[in-house]
Order: structure tokens, then sequence, then C-alpha cells
């Protein structure tokens, strides 16, 4: 018996998953760069998005459930380049509870937020 290509993929993903992870905690939560981390915003969550499709795409699920997947990526994509924003007086990360409603007051300053 041959292990299939999600048995091979799957640690991959969780290894690359984990990764993403810290590298996202430490430059998003800990850097207090609000004009960099407003720059590296919303390609890292495109590639992101990309990446888990990829990731998807390669573990041969089937086509039905891309056609399901994709624009989900796609709105979960969207709904989190508005959800989050950047403190330009503390440099903090702020993230809406609502991912319909860009968060408008920093929740560590009390600082409008707002580009």
């Amino acid at each position: 018996m041959t292990p299939s290509n999600t048995d091979q993929i799957f640690p991959v993903f969780i290894g690359v998953w984990v990764i993403l992870g810290l590298f996202s905690a430490a430059f998003f939560f800990l850097n207090k760069n609000a004009p960099l981390k407003r720059k590296f915003w919303p390609p890292f969550v495109v590639v992101t998005g990309v990446l888990f499709v990829g990731f998807a795409v390669v573990m041969d699920i089937p086509a039905q459930m891309l056609v399901v997947m994709v624009p989900a990526v796609a709105l979960i994509t969207y709904l989190n380049m508005r959800a989050v924003q950047f403190c330009n007086a503390c440099g903090a990360t702020a993230m809406s509870q609502n991912p319909f409603v860009k968060p408008a007051f920093c929740a560590k300053c009390g600082g409008k937020l707002g580009q």
C-alpha cells in the first residue's frame, strides 16, 4: 500500500501553517512599525489564502470542493484585510470583532484608527 498524496503533503501543510502563525504573530503583534505592517499585511493575507488553496489542490481535493473553497477563501481574505488596522500612535495591531466593520479606535491606546 502506497501513501496517498494527502498523507505526504499534510505534514508539510501543518509545518508551513505553524511557521506562518509564529511569523505573523511575531511580526504583526510584536512589531510597532505601523507603516511597515500596513505595507506587508495585504500581500501576506493574499499569499496565505493562495497557499491554502494551493495545498488543497496538491492534496487532490475534489473539484466540487474547490468551486466552494476558492470563493470562500477569497471572501475570508477580503474580510481579514478589512478587519485589521494598525495604530499610528502606538503601532498596535487592532482587529475588529465584527469582520464587516473596520475597527475605529485602538484597543491599546484609544487612538483613532484610519489610514
